[in-house]
């Protein structure tokens, strides 16, 4: 794949104050090295790692990355940090660390998105190419085009049908991915009201 397709710039019209770029990796093999570093802080490693067995399309990580714009406009953030928020935008839960077991870091999946917000006055083609080439030092899988269909294969229906309570028909879901996408995107906005 080329560079140019690696990643996706992810932006809210009506708060222009930030930007977002975000990857998907297959097949990641550094799991424990990337939350090792999470959990020490390492700058490098200053992105939302969000576990793609719960993401069944863009239009769930708009719905997400929408509502911690909201909340950061707002001044209503539940966490301490924007990528952190993100995370917990895209759970069903309320406690943060559940939300960041379930729908951050995992060992029962290794497929990634990777996601940096940043200030709209950073975010240019250098920019974000500067953080393509520094997600490929920290993440060891394969960089895939950020799509439904990619996401849809990264997808574990039994994992979002028991995370979500959600009632999908759990054998052939492709037949459904529409239900499934208002339902996820009708939790994620609805979350906290």
């Amino acid at each position: 794949m080329s560079d140019n397709s690696a990643y996706l710039v992810l932006e809210v019209p009506i708060f222009t104050s930030h930007k977002a770029v975000a990857v998907l990796v297959k097949n990641v093999q550094n799991l424990e090295t990337i939350k090792k570093n999470l959990i020490q802080g390492n700058r490098e490693y200053d992105y939302a790692f969000i576990n793609a067995k719960n993401i069944v399309c863009m239009e769930q990580l708009y719905s997400a990355y929408y509502k911690v714009m909201q909340s950061f406009h707002y001044e209503t953030m539940k966490s301490k940090s924007l990528h952190t928020e993100i995370i917990y935008a895209l759970s069903p839960f309320k406690n943060i660390m559940d939300c960041l077991n379930k729908f951050g870091i995992s060992k029962q999946s290794d497929a990634l998105v990777v996601l940096k917000i940043m200030k709209t006055e950073e975010a240019n083609i250098e920019y974000f190419e500067s953080e393509l080439a520094n997600i490929k030092t920290v993440v060891n899988g394969d960089f895939v085009e950020l799509n439904d269909v990619n996401l849809q294969t990264t997808a574990d229906i039994k994992s979002i049908v028991k995370n979500y309570k959600c009632k999908v028909d759990q054998t052939q879901p492709e037949s459904d991915w529409g239900t499934i996408t208002r339902n996820l995107v009708s939790i994620i906005q609805l979350k906290g009201l």
